[in-house]
């Protein structure tokens, strides 16, 4: 059930895209296009189902470390193929495009170890606003991490970003397999965005069927 949790972000990109497409073209979107728009924001992340298949979960860690996010997590990639869908399906391709870009956006902030936005020049992921071991503060302190740390791994940074190289060891060493307890079931700022977010994008949603 609390896996639940890790998709309610999804679902609010659903939703304010089905907004933001519909403010654009100028119509007044009906109940279902919502429900349209939930099922397009999981589209990215459909490079994670053989991972879910295999491993009946998702999530970097020691057991697994791999990032599922690729294809349409590449902007040279989701960027022009949205564009192409908004011009060759008009409403419903505007749709998928800025599903794409607001799930970019919140894999960016959000869980998981960001993004190859410079794919295929540079295969180093970026991430906005979080720590390079890219953990809670409350599991390093479950850990004993935290005191280990060095200064420079402890502060929350603007940008972080791990080289292809690196990238594994650091999934290895500081990757969660339960991500979702410590993410989703404690209290973080990821956690309050994206529940906020979701929260918001009911409210908005109701409003616009009345």
């Amino acid at each position: 059930m609390k896996n639940v949790l890790a998709l309610l972000a999804d679902w609010a990109n659903g939703i304010f895209a089905v907004l933001l497409a519909a403010t654009i073209v100028g119509i007044d979107p009906l109940w279902w296009h919502f429900i349209v728009g939930i099922v397009l924001a999981m589209s990215p992340d459909i490079d994670a189902v053989p991972e879910l298949l295999a491993r009946g979960k998702v999530g970097s860690s020691a057991e697994h470390m791999r990032d599922h996010r690729t294809f349409l997590h590449y902007p040279v990639i989701s960027i022009p193929l949205g564009l192409l869908a908004w011009y060759l399906f008009g409403y419903w391709g505007l749709l998928w495009f800025m599903v794409l870009c607001l799930h970019l956006i919140n894999d960016l902030y959000g869980t998981g170890w960001g993004l190859a936005l410079l794919y295929p020049f540079s295969t180093r992921h970026y991430k906005f606003f979080t720590r390079r071991v890219n953990q809670t503060p409350l599991l390093l302190r479950e850990t004993g991490t935290w005191h280990e740390l060095p200064v420079s791994e402890r502060e929350v940074r603007v940008v972080t970003s791990w080289s292809h190289e690196e990238l594994p060891s650091y999934i290895k060493k500081y990757g969660v397999d339960d991500w979702i307890k410590y993410w989703y079931l404690t209290i973080n700022p990821t956690a309050l965005i994206e529940y906020s977010l979701f929260m918001l994008a009911i409210i908005l949603m109701s409003i616009s069927l009345l």
